[in-house]
């Protein structure tokens, strides 16, 4: 009765418009996601206001045919294929021959190019492919704690992984270990209706789904503000004294320091740091460059606002300075204080109180991409840290014209080395500023370029102060814009209109394709103004 009245609350709140959007997603599998699978997604992606179709497509029928209509019409599509339905007597062989192993792998990635071959994808429509598991037998409660059949399961993951097909490809192991092996699956549930996983375990199936959507669609955290005392290090620096921090590999200091390892791997993975807290400045940098048990550097802080001013007014300076949203931004404290101040006068900021022995739950608002460039986080951190010089100099020129010809910008726009591919399709997934909303993944672009009618442009961009990097993209179809992408953090310098430029200068443009995000209006105002015999697109992809 609980999850019918849950049910029919949520299609209330559908059927009276607070949906915004709706988007189709295909689920392929050989077993069934019944009863759970429509309310679960839906009620995943009712926080971003968006109603969800599904449609369902059998794996094995799939393999035998040449495609599938419904597919081919949706913005997500999901494949979940069960290994232990696919291969039911296999279990009873506890080992296999190499030969037997390496032809199951053979025809598992053989599988998996039919089918992604099978999938043609609409404009801004991404696949997610869940690997391999093969704890739902009855054999796990009896021998737990031995590898099955030499992790045939685990060598198949890795080689469909290695393969690196267009797709997001997700380990459906990881998502049975994070609830356990007893809450992923429902006995009565498969033998009735085939459907072996828990209400649980398809709820995280879901959650999983939405957290690659956001990713996919640019809506993410961008930044992770840190207090120092007490949650980069143990104690209070102005007090006991860099001497009496605890910040170690072992006892109490351990337990700073391995966070200080999660902040860095956040920073591996895109995500920009920062440090607001009240202390003295250089007592602070003392620490970053002197206390031998730091894992954060200096160079991995993009910008620092350590004085005794109210930290909710240095969490603004903060993001004026970076040029990003409040709800990009995650403040981590130690003191409850704070973080109910924070609260109450910067809503739009997640505030997490940090506990020593907390478990991380609360940063997976984080939506991390797998594949990250280090080399353009680290011009990003160098552009970050030299914003201030430019903020100085635009304080000393008679007026903007002035500025920009004093920062000695220089623009270079080439056709996109194949070299580039990766950053090109990570800075579309990223920006929701200056964009027209288009994403690419790294083998769109290819398919893309692959057409005479189709040129890419990279935009690479540096100043007196620093080399910003490759910070936009330009893509002509014919005589359609297709892809216009500038990073945030090269805004205010008028690299926009000189891209314009670059595009009224070689290419007859009649058409502009955009895709809204939510927050690109003013980029699409532009572009309006310099192509006026246009026809913009108001497709909305947030």
């Amino acid at each position: 009765m609980e999850n019918y009245t849950d049910m029919m609350e949520l299609m209330k709140k559908i059927k009276h418009g607070i949906s915004k959007k709706h988007i189709k997603v295909a689920l392929i599998s050989n077993i069934s996601f019944e009863p759970y699978f429509y309310f679960l997604i839906n009620k995943v992606f009712l926080e971003s206001k968006i109603s969800v179709t599904v449609n369902t497509i059998n794996y094995i029928e799939l393999l035998s045919s040449m495609g599938d209509e419904q597919i081919n019409d949706s913005d997500i599509v999901v494949v979940i294929p069960n290994f232990c339905d696919l291969y039911q007597d296999f279990f009873c062989c506890q080992s296999l021959n190499i030969e037997k192993t390496n032809e199951l792998i053979s025809t598992q990635v053989f599988n998996m190019k039919k089918i992604c071959s099978l999938i043609h994808l609409k404009p801004n429509a991404f696949i997610v492919w869940f690997g391999y598991e093969d704890y739902c037998t009855n054999y796990n409660n009896t021998a737990i704690a031995l590898s099955f059949a030499n992790m045939l399961v685990d060598k198949i993951n890795e080689q469909l992984y290695n393969e690196k097909l267009d797709f997001i490809f997700l380990d459906l192991k990881r998502i049975v270990a994070t609830i356990g092996i007893n809450n992923a699956y429902d006995n009565k549930s498969k033998y009735r209706w085939n459907s072996p996983y828990s209400k649980l375990m398809i709820e995280q199936i879901c959650n999983e789904i939405y957290k690659q959507y956001l990713i996919f669609n640019g809506i993410a955290k961008k930044c992770l503000v840190l207090d120092c005392d007490n949650v980069l290090w143990g104690g209070i620096l102005s007090e006991d004294g860099t001497e009496k921090i605890k910040l170690s590999n072992s006892g109490m200091g351990r337990i700073f320091q391995d966070f200080q390892r999660f902040a860095l791997s956040l920073y591996y993975h895109g995500i920009t740091l920062a440090v607001c807290s009240k202390n003295k400045f250089s007592d602070v940098l003392t620490m970053f460059h002197e206390h031998n048990g730091m894992i954060l550097k200096e160079k991995h802080i993009a910008c620092f606002q350590v004085n005794w001013e109210d930290k909710p007014s240095n969490i603004k300076k903060i993001a004026e300075q970076l040029n990003i949203s409040l709800d990009s931004i995650v403040f981590v404290d130690d003191s409850l204080i704070e973080i109910e101040a924070v609260k109450a006068i910067l809503p739009n900021v997640t505030s997490i109180l940090f506990k020593p022995y907390m478990d991380y739950q609360q940063f997976s608002c984080f939506n991390l991409r797998s594949s990250i460039n280090t080399t353009d986080a680290e011009n990003r951190n160098e552009t970050y840290k030299t914003n201030s010089y430019r903020q100085e100099l635009k304080a000393k020129c008679a007026d903007y014209a002035d500025y920009i010809k004093e920062l000695n910008i220089k623009i270079d726009i080439h056709p996109t080395l194949p070299i580039e591919y990766s950053r090109v399709s990570e800075l579309t997934q990223r920006t929701n500023r200056c964009t027209n909303g288009r994403r690419y993944s790294i083998l769109e672009i290819k398919e893309r370029l692959a057409s005479d009618e189709v040129i890419l442009y990279s935009v690479c961009v540096s100043d007196c102060f620093s080399d910003i990097g490759l910070v936009g993209a330009i893509e002509i179809e014919g005589d359609i814009l297709t892809l216009f992408s500038l990073s945030c953090r090269a805004l205010g310098r008028g690299i926009e209109r000189e891209m314009m430029n670059f595009i009224e200068t070689h290419h007859k443009v009649n058409n502009v394709i955009c895709f809204s995000t939510g927050k690109n209006d003013k980029i699409k105002r532009l572009l309006s103004e310099k192509f006026l015999n246009i026809s913009i697109s108001s497709n909305k992809i947030d």
